[in-house]
């Protein structure tokens, strides 16, 4: 029995990593994947059979052009569009992004919808995301396949194993009941994750060559946020999702954050902070949570005529990020960091002060030249940060070997 687990556990490793090729390369060959997993043609072939059966692939069009060369063309395969679909949904302060993808990654419908957050009671959150996401749904063809996972991407912290939105700066609830109430409502696995999480998981699916096993995204938003990945996994707290790199303290009792508590990375560099110096309104004022694009753009173009107000905001704020990394550099040395959201629209003044203090690090690690890229909008990857850890969860479900004389496997939620 032990020998029969163990040659269970070979062939489910195998299916997914031929469903990997697949997802990553959209279609291949058995010949292809034999070269990109290191499989033997006998066990491609016996397990792309197998897939083939049980529909989660098809074969491609024998008509659509194959590529040049001598011999006979190979048929390549490809991840069946029916197969599955996922949702992803992106909960934000002022708008809720409701997206339906196929089994193979083609996006089939999208809903946006505004919504304050801010404004909105408990029972707001899950009747209006669930409302938007069954419309959406009705978008889709009639041809779609069944309904396999939902991925919620929110602002803020959720448990570690992703139920609840248990603190957001989007609004005073706390402890939302996400996944519950999707899973009652749809009838199949839900996850609540924090949403730089997502986009760290969408930085390493766009880019896998230079965010792939050590790298941090960073939101610079209303509030700052981060998705810390090291040796190929994200990091997590305890209990919850963790890496709240915004509230690390970067000057003891200094600005008021809107956490409440004093001196945190976000109390100088989240977009209230920054506007507050701006106006000189105070480091201990109140932090504001109306602020608009309009005004952060004020305080852009106050910056391009050389307003010392503005400038000192921005220093502020990266003199802040630039501690917070130098401390986070000792730990863990330093990694590639992708700086994301609409606040990167100014980095050109952030920078400078970034990377001074990221000199000021005793240790000779390089720190000051850490590669940073900038992302100015964040919406998308939170989406396709959701869509693709959707979908690999169902390529884990979808790799369980089952011998054809056993009964279905329960995608039990």
């Amino acid at each position: 029995m032990a020998e029969l687990g163990r040659s269970d556990d070979v062939r489910k490793r195998n299916r997914n990593r031929i469903l990997a090729v697949l997802r990553r390369n959209s279609s291949a060959s058995s010949k292809g994947i034999c070269a990109r997993t290191g499989l033997s043609a006998s066990t491609v072939s016996a397990i792309t059979s197998e897939l083939l059966d049980e529909e989660v692939i098809i074969r491609q069009d024998e008509n659509a052009p194959a590529s040049s060369g001598r011999g006979r063309p190979q048929v390549r395969l490809a991840l069946n569009p029916s197969a599955a679909l996922v949702a992803s949904i992106v909960l934000q302060v002022d708008a809720i992004s409701v997206s339906i993808t196929d089994y193979a990654g083609n996006r089939l419908a999208e809903r946006d919808l505004p919504f304050s957050a801010r404004n909105a009671a408990p029972g707001d959150f899950a009747c209006t995301m669930i409302s938007t996401m069954k419309a959406a749904l009705a978008d889709c063809p009639d041809t779609t396949g069944p309904l396999k996972r939902i991925r919620l991407g929110v602002q803020g912290v959720t448990d570690v194993e992703g139920r609840e939105m248990l603190w957001s700066p989007i609004t005073r609830h706390r402890e939302l009941p996400f996944k519950s109430q999707f899973e009652e409502a749809f009838k199949v696995p839900v996850k609540v994750s924090n949403d730089c999480n997502m986009i760290a998981r969408a930085l390493h699916w766009r880019e896998p060559e230079h965010f792939d096993r050590d790298y941090a995204a960073i939101l610079l938003s209303h509030g700052i946020g981060m998705g810390l990945m090291l040796n190929g996994d994200l990091v997590s707290g305890i209990r919850s999702s963790g890496t709240e790199f915004g509230h690390l303290t970067h000057i003891p009792q200094g600005a008021l954050c809107r956490c409440g508590r004093q001196g945190c990375i976000e109390a100088y560099a989240g977009d209230y902070a920054i506007y507050r110096r701006s106006v000189c309104a105070g480091a201990t004022a109140p932090p504001r949570s109306d602020i608009s694009d309009t005004q952060m753009d004020a305080v852009f173009a106050a910056a391009l005529d050389g307003d010392e107000n503005a400038l000192e905001a921005y220093r502020e704020a990266g003199r802040a990020l630039g501690t917070g990394l130098a401390d986070m550099f000792a730990l863990v040395d330093p990694i590639p960091v992708a700086f994301v959201g609409k606040g990167t629209k100014a980095f050109e003044f952030i920078e400078p002060a970034l990377r001074e203090a990221l000199g000021e690090m005793k240790l000779d690690t390089g720190a000051r030249d850490a590669d940073i890229r900038c992302y100015p909008d964040e919406r998308p990857l939170i989406d396709e940060g959701c869509t693709i850890t959707a979908l690999q969860e169902v390529d884990e479900f979808m790799a369980r070997a089952v011998p054809k004389s056993n009964a279905v496997v329960s995608d039990a939620v």
